[in-house]
C-alpha cells in the first residue's frame, strides 16, 4: 500500500504546498498517502494566485426597463402563434364561446391527408402557451383518448359540434373511463 503515514510532531503545523510536494517526491509517496497526509489535520499553505481575477460589469439591457422577459417573450409567441386570437377565446372561461368539458369537437390537424379527431372534452389544461385539451372517443367499443396542445402548429382548427347535455359538475371528466374492476 505504499510507505507508512508521515508525521510530524505537532498536530495544526502549518506545511507549505512545496514541502508537500518535495517530500512526496522524495519519498516517492503515493498519491492515496499524500491524501492521508492532507486528512490528517495537519494544515496545507495554498501559494496565492498570480493573476487577479476580472469581474466583468453587465452588458446594457436589450429589454425595455421594467420589463419581464417571460412575459415578453409569451406575448411575441403568442402573437405568432395566435394572431387572430381565436384560439385563446375558445379556451378562456370568460368567454362566452368557450368549450367546455362534456362538449364534443372536431380538432382538425395540418397535413397532406386531413387528418381529424372527433372526441368529448375530458379535461381542459390551461398553461397560457402550454394549454392542451384531452379528447375521448369511442371506436369500435374501443375507448380513444388524446391530448391536444391548443397552441400546436400542427392543428388547423377547433370545430365545435354540440354542447354538453347537461352542464358538469366536473372540470375533470375522467369518469367517462370505463372502471377495469367492474368490467364495463
Amino acid at each position: 500500500m505504499g510507505l507508512p503515514l508521515l508525521r510530524l510532531p505537532v498536530r495544526g503545523f502549518p506545511v507549505a504546498g512545496t514541502c508537500v510536494s518535495a517530500l512526496r517526491s522524495a519519498m516517492r509517496m503515493t498519491l492515496e498517502d499524500s491524501r492521508r497526509v492532507q486528512n490528517a489535520g495537519y494544515q496545507l499553505k495554498r501559494k496565492p494566485t498570480k493573476l487577479p481575477i476580472k469581474i466583468l460589469q453587465p452588458g446594457p439591457s436589450l429589454l425595455p426597463k421594467g420589463s419581464e422577459p417571460k412575459q415578453l417573450l409569451e406575448q411575441k409567441l403568442t402573437q405568432e402563434l395566435d394572431p387572430t386570437g381565436w384560439r385563446r377565446q375558445l379556451f378562456q372561461r370568460s368567454s362566452p364561446l368557450a368549450l367546455r368539458p362534456g362538449d364534443v369537437v372536431r380538432v382538425v390537424f395540418n397535413s397532406e391527408t386531413n387528418q381529424t379527431f372527433v372526441g368529448t372534452i375530458m379535461a381542459i389544461r390551461r398553461r397560457g402557451l402550454d394549454t392542451s385539451v384531452r379528447l375521448r372517443s369511442e371506436v369500435a367499443q374501443l375507448g380513444v383518448e388524446m391530448s391536444v396542445k391548443v397552441y400546436s402548429t400542427s392543428v388547423k382548427n377547433f370545430e365545435f359540434i354540440s354542447r354538453a347535455v347537461k352542464k358538469t359538475r366536473r372540470a375533470k371528466l375522467y369518469y367517462l373511463r370505463p372502471d377495469e374492476k367492474k368490467g364495463k
